[in-house]
């Protein structure tokens, strides 16, 4: 780690211990700090640890690392109606591996409306800085890129109105900022699209739901016009809240996808979307989901049909001591081609809480990938230590 990236570290870590302490002072005990009008919500995560496989490779690269997740959001509730703007950084720091090194940003502007009983919107703005780390796609050296969007959603219906409609509307551009490999331009793209959704309330807790939507994706380079498309997709689903311990949703259907010039054959997929919790105990909280949709890849064949399943349990041993335990499967079917990712990981954390707003903590993750494409498998294990401090 660099003197100067631990300068940063205590830098940031003052800050947020000197606006703790004021908040600490002033009472406040709803994790927000009031200016004025405005409700604050600052958050930072330290952690140190070792990654056993920087590169992602067949022949491991390991490195003593240090992160910093900063993170803040200021909001502005005024009659009902919600204005916010947020910030969320990552700055990682290897030891032994300086070309894998990032600094990555998310900054977003969100409103939230309730026009009056009937009608309520959504606005997002977002801009990203990320990166692809070596080998995380077909990349061998790290990308840097950034994403610009914008979503919205229009909701009509009462509360209880046995029918309500929603209407979603984005736009989405990626955009690569490096080109160490010479072939990140074949993936710069940018997406449209549209979903209606119309609920009817079947019981006083259940939904059903039909969902109908359309995306088109264009490509910027000439040599990946070819994957230049229009999907639609067709679903079916229910959400229900049928007990205080359980909540949840699943819709499934079908998804459409064709190609513009012609160049590529059609693609037609199943495509589903679940998810529960289930609380036995207020103490203890099991999230389940299960999926399966599309996404774009423009190295190998026309697209991804990608399927998930995750699960994940939180349970609070006491008032300070919190465990989590992760597991996720999947598979990524590329097609038009005999390639197939499969996709494995789980992880553990255990953490304390030293006072209401300072955590102390151990966190370990395994992951792997067994592909067709043999220079694309790997494993990869990090563990680490952790300060997390919020209000």
């Amino acid at each position: 780690m660099s003197l100067k990236f631990s300068a940063v570290a205590v830098a940031v870590w003052g800050v947020l211990l000197a606006g703790v302490a004021a908040a600490e002072e002033q009472g406040n005990s709803a994790g927000v700090v009031n200016a004025g009008a405005f409700e604050i919500k600052p958050r930072l995560v330290l952690a140190v640890g070792k990654n056993d496989n920087v590169g992602l490779t067949g022949v491991k690269t390991a490195s003593n690392f240090t992160r910093l997740d900063p993170s803040i959001e200021i909001g502005l509730p005024t009659h009902g109606q919600r204005y916010s703007a947020m910030y969320a950084g990552s700055y990682m720091q290897f030891s032994g591996s300086g070309i894998d090194n990032y600094r990555d940003h998310k900054f977003g502007l969100s409103a939230d409306n309730v026009w009056n009983s009937r009608v309520n919107s959504s606005l997002d703005v977002d801009y990203v800085k990320g990166h692809d780390g070596r080998n995380a796609l077909m990349f061998r050296n790290k990308e840097l890129w950034h994403t610009t969007g914008l979503k919205g959603m229009v909701h009509y219906g009462a509360g209880g109105a046995q029918g309500q409609f929603e209407l979603a509307a984005g736009q989405w551009a990626k955009r690569y900022d490096s080109n160490n490999g010479g072939a990140t331009q074949f993936y710069n793209h940018d997406k449209t699209d549209l979903t209606g959704t119309f609920f009817y309330k079947v019981a006083p807790a259940t939904k059903m739901f039909v969902e109908v939507g359309t995306a088109k994706f264009a490509y910027v380079d000439a040599a990946s016009k070819r994957l230049d498309s229009t999907e639609q997709h067709y679903m079916l689903g229910v959400k229900w809240d049928a007990t205080a311990k359980t909540t949840g949703s699943f819709k499934i259907g079908k998804l459409n996808k064709s190609f513009s010039l012609g160049l590529l054959p059609s693609g037609t997929a199943t495509v589903w979307d679940g998810a529960v919790t289930w609380a036995p105990m207020t103490y203890s909280v099991v999230d389940a989901s299960l999926r399966q949709r599309s996404n774009e890849y423009g190295g190998v064949g026309s697209f991804i049909v990608s399927r998930d399943a995750d699960l994940k349990w939180k349970h609070d041993w006491s008032k300070y001591v919190v465990s989590t335990l992760s597991f996720n499967d999947g598979v990524d079917n590329f097609q038009a081609t005999n390639r197939v990712d499969k996709r494995q990981g789980y992880g553990a954390k255990l953490s304390y809480g030293i006072n209401r707003w300072l955590n102390a903590g151990v966190e370990y993750q395994h992951s792997k990938r067994n592909s067709t494409d043999a220079r694309l498998s790997y494993t990869q294990s990090v563990s680490m230590l952790l300060l997390e401090g919020s209000l």
